[in-house]
C-alpha cells in the first residue's frame, strides 16, 4: 500500500510525521514490516508491505538520480525494460519501483511505453517539481487522491485513507446512485465525497501550475484488420500462453480459478503446459437446478491433472458479507459472487501466493449475452412505440421463474431492459432501476442531491468516447473501462488471504490484437458469440468446454434463497429497515418491503437489487459507522 501527502503549506516535518502516523496504523494492523517513509520538502510518502510474498518488492520508496518513487503492483516485463535500458543503468535491486523510476529517467513523459504489467504509482520529479500518479492501462491497481486547494492525499486503499484521518467521510450521493444502477459505481468519483481514482491508462501531473491528467495509453477499434480465419486459429492460443508465461513465475506455480467456462479452462489447460507438476485450481459449488456448473469445473481439472479444491457454498455462506464487505475499498454486489471469491480466498490461503483468473475473454471476443441482446434489440426498437408498448408491459407481467436462465426470464429481463436508451448499448442490459422506480425507493433528501436527468451521463462519456466502427466494437470498449473494473474490485478481495490475482486476459497487447479483430468474427449471426475465439481454442480445449456447455454465467441460486429462507429474508428487511430509519435516511422502508413481498410472490426477480442494498449499508457501517 501507498500513501503521501503533498501541502505547500506545511513543512516536510510534520507531513512527515502524519504520513508516518498513518502508514504505523496500517502497517501494525496488516503487516509485520514497518512501514517505509520519504520526505522532502513539502512531499511526504511511504509503502506499507502487504504481506504477500509475490507481491511485496523492496526497497521502497526507491531513489534515483532526481527522482523517488513508490508502487504496487508488479511489472511483469522487467527482462526487456532492463534489455532497452542498457547498460547505462544499473540495478541495484529486481523490483518494480527501481525500473520505473529508471525509464521515467531515460525516457521522460513517454516512460510508461511498453510496459506491461498492473501497477500504480507515485513519482516525484525533483528538476521539474512534479509529482506524478498513475496507473496500469486497466486500472487493475487503484489509486484515490484528494486535492483541495494546495494539498493533495493520495494512496492505493480507500479504507486506509479513510482511517488515516486525512480525507474526510463525507457521502457522495451521485456515486451512490451509479452504485444503485449498476451494482457498483462505474465513475471516476468514489462514494467518498472529494475522494477521485485515477483514471486508468492515466498519468496525473501535479505540479506548480496546478493538476493535469494524461492519458498514456488507449485502445482503440478504429482499425479493423483482415485476416483468413486460419491465421487467427494459428496467433490466439500463441498470444494467450505469452501473456500466461509473462505472468508466472517458475519458481512459484500458481492457482488457478476455474470456472469450467471457455477462459478459466484455457488458462488451465496453457498453464498445466508450464509447470512438471499439478498446478491448483479452485471452484465453488451451489447446489440448485440450472446453478450448479462444478461439474464442468471437475471434468477440466481431471483433464489437465490439476490439483482440485472444489468449495461447498451454502445458503448460510450468506453471513460472511459483513466481513466481506469490509474488506472491500468500495461496494460492489454480483449477487452473492463476492463471497463465492471470497470462500476462494479461504481455501487458496497459504496453499498459493497468486492465481491466474480468466477475467477480459468476453470482452476481448465478444462473449457476454448482452452483446447477443443489442442485436436483437437493434430489430425491435425500428417496432412503432405504439405497438412495441403493450408488448413489453404483457412481458413484463410474466411471473419469474426458479431458474436461472430460461425462455421467461430472458423474455423479462428484455422486456424490461428496451425501456433504457439504446445509447447505453451493452449497459442498457444492467440498469436496475427506471427513474420512477427510484423515486419509489430512494427520499427526497436523497434525491434531491441527485439528478436524474443525467443519471446516465458516466455511462454516455465512455460510448461517446469509443472510435469503433459498430455497436459491438463500441459495447466493448465501453465495457473495459466500466464493467472490468467491477470484476478487479471482486478479485481484489483475495488481498485479505494472502492471494494476490493476475490476469492474463487483460494483457493490453492482447487487448490491442483483438481489438482489430472485425465484430463479424467474434459474433456470427445473432447469437453465435466468441465465433473466432473457440474456433481458435479447438487445439486447446475438449469440445464439451467449447461447443456444449451453456453459457450460464458463475452464480448463485439468490433468488430461490429469498423464496424459500425466512431467515434470510428477514435479516435483509431487519437490516435495510433499521439502516433506512436510523441512519442513512435515503431508502423508504415500504419500498424494501414491497420489493421482498413481490419478489417473493415470484411478480418478479429483485434479489440484484435487495443484496446489492444489503452490500452497501454492510459497507457504509464497516467503512463509516
Amino acid at each position: 500500500m501507498i500513501l503521501g501527502v503533498w501541502d505547500k503549506r506545511n513543512a516536510e516535518a510534520d507531513l512527515k510525521h502524519e504520513v508516518a502516523r498513518a502508514l504505523a496504523g496500517w502497517s501494525r494492523a496488516r503487516a509485520e514490516d514497518p512501514p517505509h517513509l520519504w520526505a522532502q520538502a513539502h512531499l511526504a510518502m511511504g509503502y506499507v508491505p502487504c504481506g504477500i510474498e509475490t507481491l511485496d518488492e523492496q526497497p521502497q520508496p526507491f531513489l534515483g538520480k532526481t527522482s523517488a518513487a513508490v508502487v504496487v503492483g508488479k511489472l511483469y516485463n522487467q527482462v526487456d525494460i532492463r534489455r532497452s535500458l542498457g547498460r547505462d543503468h544499473e540495478f541495484q535491486t529486481a523490483g518494480s519501483c527501481e525500473a520505473l523510476v529508471h525509464l521515467y529517467e531515460r525516457k521522460g513523459e513517454r516512460f510508461l511505453d511498453g510496459v506491461n504489467g498492473k501497477f500504480s504509482f507515485a513519482l516525484w520529479d525533483d528538476e521539474r517539481k512534479c509529482l506524478l500518479l498513475g496507473r496500469d492501462h486497466f486500472g487493475i491497481e487503484s489509486l484515490y487522491y484528494s486535492q483541495e486547494g494546495g494539498r493533495l492525499v493520495f494512496g492505493s486503499s480507500l479504507r486506509a485513507l479513510l482511517e488515516s484521518g486525512l480525507v474526510s467521510k463525507g457521502l457522495n450521493h451521485t456515486a451512490v446512485l451509479q452504485y444503485l444502477l449498476y451494482c457498483y459505481n462505474p465513475s471516476d468519483d468514489t462514494l467518498v465525497g472529494g475522494l477521485r481514482r485515477v483514471p486508468a491508462g492515466h498519468v496525473l501531473r501535479i505540479g506548480e501550475g496546478g493538476g493535469e491528467a494524461r492519458r498514456y495509453w488507449h485502445l482503440s477499434f478504429a482499425e479493423q484488420e483482415e485476416k483468413p480465419e486460419e491465421a487467427y486459429c494459428e496467433e490466439i492460443p500463441r498470444l494467450i500462453e505469452d501473456a500466461i508465461r509473462l505472468r508466472v513465475e517458475a519458481k512459484q506455480p500458481p492457482g488457478v480459478l476455474l470456472s469450467g467456462g471457455t477462459d478459466s479452462s484455457t488458462i488451465v489447460s496453457l498453464t498445466s503446459r508450464m509447470f512438471q507438476e499439478p498446478i491448483h485450481t479452485y471452484s465453488f459449488r451451489c447446489e440448485g437446478r440450472s446453478f450448479d456448473e462444478s461439474r464442468y469445473a471437475r471434468r477440466v481439472a481431471q483433464r489437465y491433472g490439476t490439483h482440485h479444491t472444489e468449495i461447498p457454498y451454502h445458503q448460510d455462506s450468506l453471513s460472511l458479507m459483513a466481513k466481506a464487505a469490509s474488506a472491500m475499498d468500495e461496494p460492489f454486489c454480483d449477487v452473492g459472487i463476492e463471497i463465492g471469491t471470497y470462500l476462494l480466498g479461504q481455501a487458496a490461503e497459504g496453499k498459493v501466493s497468486y492465481v491466474l483468473s480468466g477475467e477480459g475473454g468476453d470482452e476481448l471476443f465478444g462473449g457476454h449475452p448482452v452483446y447477443s441482446a443489442d442485436k436483437v434489440a437493434r430489430i425491435v426498437d425500428l417496432a412503432p412505440s405504439a405497438l412495441l408498448r403493450p408488448v413489453t408491459a404483457a412481458l413484463q407481467r410474466i411471473p419469474d421463474s426458479d431458474q436461472k436462465k430460461n425462455l421467461q426470464v430472458k423474455l423479462k429481463r428484455f422486456a424490461y431492459s428496451l425501456a433504457f436508451p439504446p445509447e447505453l448499448l451493452s449497459h442498457r442490459w444492467r440498469v436496475y432501476y427506471t427513474p420512477d422506480e427510484l423515486r419509489e425507493l430512494c427520499t427526497e433528501d436523497f434525491l434531491e442531491h441527485c439528478n436524474l436527468d443525467d443519471m446516465f451521463e458516466p455511462m454516455y462519456r465512455f460510448t461517446r468516447e469509443a472510435d469503433g466502427p459498430d455497436d459491438l466494437s463500441r459495447s466493448l470498449y465501453s465495457d473495459y473501462y466500466t464493467l472490468v473494473s467491477f470484476y478487479l474490485r471482486r478479485l481484489g478481495l483475495l488481498q485479505h488471504f494472502g492471494v494476490e490475482s493476475r490476469l492474463p486476459l487483460l494483457d493490453y497487447r492482447l487487448a490491442e490484437y483483438a481489438s482489430r479483430i472485425p465484430s463479424r468474427l467474434k459474433i456470427k449471426g445473432l447469437s453465435d458469440t466468441k465465433y473466432i475465439y473457440r474456433k481458435a481454442l479447438e487445439s486447446v480445449l475438449p469440445r464439451e468446454i467449447l461447443h456444449d456447455r451453456p453459457k450460464l454465467g458463475h452464480s448463485v441460486p439468490m433468488k430461490n434463497w429469498l423464496r424459500e429462507s425466512n431467515g434470510l429474508s428477514e435479516w435483509m428487511a431487519d437490516t435495510l429497515s433499521t439502516a433506512a430509519r436510523a441512519r442513512r435516511a435515503f431508502l423508504k422502508p415500504e419500498a424494501i418491503r414491497s420489493l421482498l413481498d413481490q419478489h417473493v410472490r415470484k411478480q418478479g426477480n429483485h434479489s440484484h437489487r435487495l443484496w446489492s442494498l444489503l452490500v452497501l449499508e454492510l459497507w457504509l457501517e464497516a467503512t463509516f459507522d
